[in-house]
Order: C-alpha cells, then sequence, then structure tokens
C-alpha cells in the first residue's frame, strides 16, 4: 500500500494525473499545499474513492472547502499515514 503525496495545484501541473496512472486498489493518496483545491471536487479531478487526504490547514489556508469523500487531517494523522505506508511517493514537479 502506497502513500502518494501531491503537492501542485491540479491547474499547475501534471503531478496529479501523473500519480493516479500510477494509483492502486489499497493505496492512500494525500493533498498537501496548492494540491488541496483538487480536494473541493474530486470527481471533476478524478480522485480514487476512499483513502483520500488532505491537510486540513493548507486546505483552510487557502479557503477551500473539502468534498465530503476527502478527509481532511492534521500533522499528527499525516504521520500515522507514512508510518502505515510503505512505500511513500512524493510527486513534486
Amino acid at each position: 500500500m502506497t502513500l502518494h503525496i501531491i503537492n501542485q495545484s491540479p491547474l499547475g501541473g501534471s503531478a496529479l494525473q501523473d500519480c493516479l496512472g500510477s494509483f492502486v486498489e489499497g493505496d492512500a493518496l494525500l493533498l498537501i499545499e496548492d494540491a488541496v483545491y483538487a480536494a473541493a471536487s474530486p470527481a471533476e479531478h478524478k480522485l480514487p474513492q476512499g483513502q483520500v487526504f488532505a491537510l486540513a490547514a493548507d486546505a483552510q489556508a487557502r479557503g477551500v472547502t473539502l468534498a465530503q469523500a476527502v478527509t481532511g487531517i492534521d500533522e499528527t494523522a499525516w504521520v500515522d499515514l507514512c508510518v502505515a505506508h510503505t512505500p511513500i511517493v512524493s510527486w513534486f514537479r
């Protein structure tokens, strides 16, 4: 079970689409920084159903309301995700 971490806006590059191309069942997706913009409309950005998380502080700082399908987490939960998943892949471009 891989944890995929994305920090780039879905409108600012291809990191999200590249990630989703390698996403398999059982993986988890964490949206941080500008990637939280995708958390407002997961269907539009074709986010997988289930294990999709967004850093709540980043969403709040950007005025993004998380869709019901996206779980907002804090830094402690982020660490828990990292402990629970191997490998961890950061999609930074």
